[in-house]
């Protein structure tokens, strides 16, 4: 989970239906299929093409608008559905059986496997996890723990003292949205494996910290499409001090 933000302000239709329609429902909005459009893809640029809490791509069939505070809370004045602020683009969670056999996006069983939005559900955990603009840029506050069958993602003890971040919460985010199921976690592993193949390789190599610092531009950098790359912080905890001093240099704001 990275630091996410709000890049631009919210869609003129979503203003116009919050102001036309009150006491509308987000089912309201999603039957104006154009303005739905907008919003998700606003949101998807704004994210760069990543989940918000599991950081896969997100696919045109596999992602939807997520409410951090639930939509469902009717308890005060407020309607949820509409508040930009509380919107993030997330993936569906696993839940998607037509992605079989994509481990990424599909395994079974559920819902042990189901994750991000989809596993927090209706929860108000607003004060209890991180929401994505939560996540500081900097310092990282995730590590990852390398285990037989995945790479598990675990607080940075260190990070999260520097940002002044309880560790706790940090551990309930990641448990609230199932980071750690083993969909996710076997996801990782091989996506890590053939990155610590290329870091190994750079010992032969006649300068090694130039070799690694290209190979951190390389795997850092947004994708010609303008998205991060799958599992972004995996890749910053693995590329560790050279990742941050290349994240600096290109002014990284999530």
């Amino acid at each position: 989970m990275k630091h996410c933000h709000k890049a631009t302000t919210e869609p003129a239709c979503l203003s116009d239906f919050r102001a036309n329609h009150p006491d509308a429902t987000w089912d309201h909005l999603r039957n104006e299929r154009s303005c739905y459009s907008e919003i998700r893809d606003t949101l998807s640029s704004n994210q760069s093409g990543l989940c918000a809490y599991c950081e896969i791509f997100l696919q045109e069939d596999n992602r939807q608008v997520a409410h951090f505070h639930p939509k469902s809370d009717t308890t005060t004045a407020h309607n949820w559905s509409f508040d930009w602020e509380n919107l993030w683009l997330s993936c569906k969670g696993g839940t998607q059986i037509h992605h079989h056999p994509d481990p990424a996006h599909y395994l079974p069983p559920l819902p042990e496997n189901s994750s991000c939005d989809e596993r927090k559900g209706d929860a108000i955990l607003d004060s209890l996890v991180l929401a994505p603009n939560d996540v500081p840029a900097f310092p990282r506050i995730f590590r990852f723990k390398q285990r037989t069958d995945g790479m598990e993602i675990v607080p940075d003890e260190a990070g999260c003292q520097q940002a002044a971040i309880p560790v706790a919460k940090v551990q309930q985010t990641i448990d609230a949205f199932n980071l750690n199921c083993h969909r996710l976690s076997a996801a990782r592993m091989g996506y890590y494996r053939p990155i610590e193949s290329a870091i190994a390789k750079l010992q032969q190599s006649k300068d090694p910290r130039r070799a690694l610092e290209n190979l951190v531009a390389r795997h850092l950098a947004k994708t010609p499409n303008g998205n991060w790359p799958l599992f972004f912080t995996l890749l910053r905890w693995r590329f560790n001090h050279t990742a941050e001093k290349y994240l600096l240099s290109i002014a990284f704001h999530g």
